[in-house]
């Protein structure tokens, strides 16, 4: 069996495919230069030394400084050593993100030419193209990748250290520290004092150049903002790369409603023009068309203006990231939580709109959503408390309830007052206080007036015409009123069961992303407030079987989502026994779990148990010639994500075809599903030899994108992934090449170089190193994927044993090293001694 690569699930990204039918490891490129490593590593060329762990340049041994621009634009042509690479492809590389005329690049050049001494000469100008380095390139990846230094990293920073770059500066105080990078209160030797954000990775550093850039464009549009930190300078030169903000001695919001001193001393009055105030502050950069995208209490710095009155001053522009995950819709209720969500700390939830949870784009109405729950936390006094139900008993203000409501409220299109507005609703709430009372006393007058008035007519003739009417159309009627009947229960029974989903995910849920539910110091992980949940279903739930299938259903999809199909499957399994208990297979809602449940088998190899789940399924509505949409869709969906795990391409056609004429026909709006339904198209045809009908569909899902302004999400990155697997099969390997390193180094940015689908992606550059005769570059990545695949899914997953197969082919073809022995986990492969096949599991 061939290297696995991955296509979208129904939910998710990820299945196998190979390239094109009938295409295998040939030598169609038998140069021997590195075609992007996607893990560091040293390359050398004359006497020139690049180090990615140290992200160090060395000459005959000595160290060369080189700017970050110059090192990017190094290491492009290294990656590429011998080939033409385009203007635009390094203006990318040493300026990612950055719109710069082409005279930055020449400069650059011309420095770089210049720091490399006489090996400055092999970079070489290609008129009307770009650049090329003409030397002979090696390259040796870092000896244990999964500990390897991030390019970039700056050393080590403590307290009482000299701040970098910054003479007469100083580290006081870490304040804070993430994945991407730590804050510092920096002070100078003549007292000032300001906040250091250093970034330690790629994505730490994507973040310092959006907040500038933010920055720089708010100053140019809207200088006279005073409640938006300033970015007061920045260095992008050199690691460590850092900016510097304004220091605020009170802390952040959650800090200092936490003082004696800070929140709980403001009055009623006081805290509303605080929260106006806030309001105003998020108005006016949504005003020059910019989405804060983060909202939370840390992100919200109090100070004291001119007249002593407090104020909140809006920080960390660049912290918000736009992230994509598949759309989970169950009666209303859209969660979806992606792999990279899990990790994070639960209570971020309490500020992100549900849209945004469920991976839509962020806008001003999510922006709004935070600053609804901001202001009930103000009004009540806690920053640690969620709009959970019931939330309203804590406002004893009717007319602030409805302003959290509708700025909170779970559809964006019902969120009708925009951050503006709701400022104004804040300040004016005396003059509506006024008028609501005085329209309430108009109102009751009315009423009365208007019960007298019926009291004083005549009822007898309109009686005997209403007997006369209801006695001509009670046999009429009948027929209706028992289909009104019908329709009314089934309304009152979906709306009792989303009421009570709802409940459970707002208190067990989100109620766990508070502080208040958490032990010990730290908050709970996403993933583990889902755990926590869980554990209370049988609990809360035990009385309404229904409602309890329906949760454990959509938590099954939210494991999906992240991987984790062990427990998705658990729980999906018994969300069917209570569906199929009662209500029976013939209702929708089972045999919509059922097609659910085959998706997750199909992704733990437990094949015949899914097609028997489908075919048994597709067979009883036949019977029953139910024929709706959205469980066709899902039936095709099931179908065409199990064809294309056994690799029965042409059996699966009609499947694939038909999950894009499902999903059209039940949603056309929705860009998200018919991306994920035409890129597996898209992967079928490919695998089958249709490479030509492939990049058809690819060229639609990429108008797709352009319509959600979709660049750089982890569902953009792996249709990039698959797109580039089918370049591969057009044999167009340089593009190829370059789509699977950017579709790589964003995955690890976004997801992780753990995340399953980011390995596959590993696995897809293995596969193009193959084709190009390049086993040595070929087998670090295989190891790394196949060890990362056993630990998390295996030795039994078919992407462990696929993975293991493609270890050995290439460890095989890597030949005996110079001693003559061939490496000791080579020799079983090429030997032909038997491993476990990737195939069925069954009940295993």
């Amino acid at each position: 069996m061939r290297p696995a690569d991955r296509l979208f699930s129904p939910r998710r990204l990820g299945d196998p495919i190979g390239a094109a039918k009938g295409k295998g490891v040939g030598n169609q490129d038998s140069s021997a230069t590195p075609q992007g490593a996607p893990l560091p590593g040293v390359w050398r060329f004359g006497d020139a030394v690049l180090d990615e762990q140290q992200a160090a340049l060395k000459l005959s041994g000595a160290v060369v400084e080189l700017d970050r621009s110059g090192y990017d634009v190094l290491l492009a042509l290294l990656k590429h050593a011998g080939e033409v690479v385009t203007k635009e492809e390094l203006l990318e590389a040493g300026w990612p993100g950055r719109v710069v005329s082409e005279n930055s690049l020449a400069k650059a050049v011309s420095r770089l030419r210049q720091a490399l001494g006489p090996q400055g000469a092999n970079v070489r100008a290609v008129h009307g193209y770009g650049y090329r380095l003409a030397s002979p390139v090696s390259f040796q990846p870092a000896a244990d990748e999964r500990t390897a230094v991030r390019p970039h990293s700056g050393p080590d920073l403590y307290e009482g250290d000299a701040m970098p770059h910054r003479p007469g500066w100083r580290l006081v105080r870490r304040l804070g520290e993430g994945g991407a990078g730590a804050t510092f209160l920096v002070r100078s030797d003549d007292g000032e004092e300001r906040v250091a954000k250093i970034a330690t990775s790629e994505s730490g550093l994507r973040g310092l150049k959006r907040e500038i850039a933010l920055a720089r464009y708010i100053g140019a549009v809207r200088a006279d903002l005073p409640d938006v930190a300033r970015v007061l300078g920045w260095n992008l030169s050199q690691a460590p790369f850092f900016l510097e903000l304004p220091y605020f001695p009170h802390g952040h919001l959650a800090e200092w409603a936490a003082r004696p001193d800070g929140l709980p001393s403001l009055s009623r009055a006081q805290r509303i023009a605080l929260c106006a105030q806030l309001c105003d502050a998020v108005a006016g950069l949504h005003e020059i068309g910019v989405i804060h995208k983060d909202l939370k209490p840390e992100n919200l710095y109090p100070v004291r203006d001119a007249a002593g009155n407090w104020r909140l001053v809006l920080a960390d522009l660049g912290a918000g990231e736009t992230v994509h995950a598949p759309r989970l819709i169950e009666l209303g209720i859209t969660l979806s939580i992606a792999a990279e969500h899990m990790r994070e700390r639960a209570g971020s939830l309490l500020y992100l709109a549900p849209e945004v949870i469920a991976g839509e784009m962020p806008t001003q109405r999510s922006d709004v959503f935070a600053l609804g729950v901001l202001v009930y936390q103000l009004l009540v006094g806690d920053m640690r408390r969620s709009l959970a139900p019931g939330w309203e008993a804590d406002i004893d203000d009717e007319l602030l309830c409805e302003d959290i409501a509708l700025a909170a409220a779970a559809k964006p299109l019902r969120r009708l007052l925009p951050a503006r507005g709701l400022a104004r609703s804040l300040q004016h709430l005396e003059e509506r206080r006024e008028q609501f009372l005085h329209n309430r006393d108009a109102e009751r007058q009315h009423a009365r007036m208007q019960r007298t008035i019926e009291r004083q007519r005549a009822r007898r003739p309109w009686l005997i015409a209403t007997a006369a009417a209801l006695a001509l159309g009670v046999g009429a009627g009948s027929a209706l009123y028992v289909k009104a009947l019908e329709a009314g229960r089934a309304a009152r029974e979906n709306a009792a069961v989303a009421d009570a989903v709802n409940r459970f995910f707002n208190q067990d849920v989100l109620g766990a992303a508070s502080p208040y539910a958490s032990n010990g110091n730290r908050e709970p992980t996403v993933r583990e407030a889902l755990d926590r949940a869980i554990a209370r279903i049988d609990e809360r739930l035990r009385d309404q079987p229904i409602v309890e299938a329906t949760v454990r259903m959509t938590i099954g999809q939210v494991y999906g989502e992240a991987m984790q199909i062990p427990q998705a499957i658990e729980q999906e399994q018994r969300a069917l026994e209570l569906f199929e208990r009662h209500l029976g297979p013939d209702d929708v809602r089972t045999q919509q779990a059922r097609y659910r449940l085959a998706t997750d088998l199909t992704d733990d190899s437990r094949f015949t148990e899914a097609k028997t789940l489908i075919d048994s399924t597709d067979t009883l509505r036949r019977e029953l010639e139910i024929d709706d949409v959205e469980t066709t869709l899902l039936s095709r969906r099931a179908g065409c994500y199990w064809y294309i795990r056994r690799a029965q391409y042409d059996a699966g056609l009609a499947a694939c075809e038909g999950v894009v004429e499902s999903q059209l026909a039940f949603d056309a709006n929705d860009h998200t599903a018919l991306i994920k339904a035409r890129t597996n198209l898209a992967v079928l045809h490919s695998r089958a030899g249709r490479i030509d009908q492939a990049e058809a569909q690819f060229v639609k899902v990429h108008e797709s994108f352009i319509a959600l302004d979709d660049r750089d999400s982890p569902t953009r990155l792996r249709v990039d992934y698959l797109h580039g697997m089918n370049l591969v099969a057009l044999r167009r390997y340089d593009q190829a090449s370059q789509t699977l390193e950017t579709a790589y180094r964003g995955s690890v940015a976004a997801l992780g170089a753990e995340n399953p689908h980011t390995l596959e992606v590993q696995m897809g550059l293995a596969k193009l190193h193959m084709l190009r005769s390049r086993p040595a570059e070929a087998v670090p990545l295989l190891r790394h994927a196949h060890a990362a695949y056993e630990r998390q899914l295996g030795k039994d997953s078919h992407f462990t044993i696929e993975s293991r197969e493609a270890l050995d082919a290439a460890l095989c073809a890597l030949g005996r090293d110079p001693s003559g022995a061939l490496p000791s986990d080579a020799r079983a492969a090429c030997l032909g001694e038997s491993r476990p096949q990737a195939g069925d599991r069954s009940n295993a």
